[in-house]
């Protein structure tokens, strides 16, 4: 059986050789990611070559997302045996120096402008905590709250600060435009913190000429509080729980995952959870309860991706944790109440909801009929034919029983729609035909047998096409 839920998965040391790429596709990878804010603009590009060359050699289409850096906060450079002590005195100044166990310096010097007395800022993913004294604009004085070895170029999060500052930098520009003239699927913004950041790197990518399927990272609290504004801006969106566990209090963050999995999901966006999945299988070969929990409940949610960062970028078993998670994701599957599901997501009341507030839009009507035609009459199969995208993720957002199977002619559009929860993409050359042309293809690839029942659906909101849309079942 097809699994729904898809597999992200990082690529990095201990991922870079395209046999071991090819094996992570065969082991259920759907989509890698590459961090841009490890290696360089050369490193990366090679790492997206070896992963089409492993996809061909899998046999299997893949995507590729590209996280931008983002503005990032960094300490410089410290000695080495740094060690920050309760108590004690700690000072953040801006400007370029080597640092010590008393004083560090941050590049980014807005933050001696912003903070105020009684901040709290952390440091080293957390690990680190200070409480701010006092600031004279150029250097911050802080009493160190939690203490613990320091190192260089840690982060900097401070998460009762409202920062100024874009998501999108002159840097991530560079490698933005890099990524899509390398031909990169989806590319992932970091820290966004409103609607017009995603707006932002939206233009960059059009003044290049290539238009980009745009993931919005959520990790940081203005984010939260601005969550449908982004939605309405992107293509798709990740729930970063590692700077968000850090920035947003950890007891909220399984209910802010929750909220926005049920809002992306109401709106058909695709949503995936990220961060410390199977952490465990970094070093060991088998993953905690909790994390095959965490996992599992993820799945129950209905989120469309789930992915793995330092668990198959630098783990010890990389391809040992994608079956894993691919093992739990099936089982999940396996015991789902679709009932409950769709209600999980919104479909019952907000979906219906979108489809008479919009009256200018007939997909929703059109792609809900598909679904109870194809459930109603046995049907094996839902097969969409697109040119945007827009009917696919509507079909997918239902969360229909049977497998949505995309056709497109284009491929960038196929792999992208891979990412989506339930669908099989299919690139048919030159263009999408009729349904019958389509069939053929189904037929010779062998992802449809001959006897099967299928319904094909294709939408324009043009009413006044002559064939704009249509829903027609047919046996194979």
């Amino acid at each position: 059986m097809q699994r729904r839920t898809k597999i992200v998965a990082t690529v990095g040391p201990a991922t870079q050789t395209q046999p071991r790429l090819t094996a992570l596709i065969e082991a259920g990878v759907d989509v890698f990611r590459i961090n841009s804010s490890h290696g360089t603009p050369r490193s990366r590009q090679a790492a997206a070559e070896r992963i089409r060359h492993a996809s061909d050699a899998a046999g299997r289409m893949v995507a590729i997302l590209q996280d931008l850096a983002g503005p990032k906060i960094r300490i410089g450079d410290v000695a080495s045996g740094a060690r920050l002590e309760a108590g004690a005195r700690f000072r953040i100044a801006t400007g370029d120096f080597a640092g010590s166990a008393e004083r560090v310096a941050t590049s980014y010097a807005p933050l001696a402008q912003l903070v105020q007395p009684g901040n709290r800022l952390l440091l080293d993913d957390g690990r680190l905590a200070v409480r701010v004294l006092k600031t004279d604009g150029s250097e911050i004085v802080t009493e160190v709250e939690q203490g613990g070895p320091l190192a260089s170029r840690k982060g900097i999060n401070a998460p009762e600060v409202d920062f100024p500052l874009s998501a999108i930098t002159s840097a991530d520009i560079e490698n933005l435009e890099r990524a899509l003239l390398a031909g990169v699927d989806f590319i992932g913004v970091s820290f966004v913190q409103c609607a017009d950041d995603m707006r932002r790197a939206r233009e960059a990518a059009e003044r290049i000429g290539r238009p980009a399927a745009l993931v919005a990272k959520i990790e940081r609290p203005r984010a939260v509080d601005r969550f449908d504004e982004i939605l309405a801006e992107s293509d798709a969106v990740m729930v970063a729980r590692g700077d968000l566990g850090i920035e947003v209090p950890l007891e909220r963050v399984p209910r802010v995952q929750k909220s926005m999995t049920r809002r992306a999901r109401a709106a058909g966006v695709p949503v995936i959870v990220a961060t410390q999945v199977l952490e465990t299988m970094t070093h060991q070969p088998r993953p905690t309860r909790a994390e095959v929990s965490d996992a599992a409940n993820a799945v129950d949610d209905g989120v469309d991706a789930i992915m793995l960062s330092g668990e198959t970028a630098v783990g010890a078993h990389p391809e040992r944790v994608v079956r894993t998670l691919d093992a739990i994701i099936r089982d999940a599957e396996a015991s789902h109440d679709d009932a409950a599901v769709r209600a999980a997501a919104g479909f019952d009341v907000h979906f219906l909801d979108r489809m008479l507030a919009d009256d200018t839009r007939y997909g929703d009507e059109v792609c809900a009929a598909a679904v109870m035609l194809a459930e109603t009459s046995g049907a094996k199969a839902v097969v969409a034919v697109t040119r945007s995208g827009r009917t696919v993720r509507d079909l997918s957002a239902i969360r229909p029983r049977v497998p949505v199977h995309a056709v497109t002619g284009d491929l960038t559009l196929s792999r992208r729609l891979g990412l989506a929860w339930g669908v099989a993409p299919h690139t048919v050359a030159p263009g999408p035909g009729s349904p019958g042309v389509i069939r053929e293809e189904l037929l010779r690839e062998g992802i449809v047998r001959s006897g099967d029942v299928v319904v094909f659906v294709r939408v324009n909101d043009d009413l006044s096409l002559p064939a704009g849309n249509f829903i027609e079942l047919l046996r194979c």
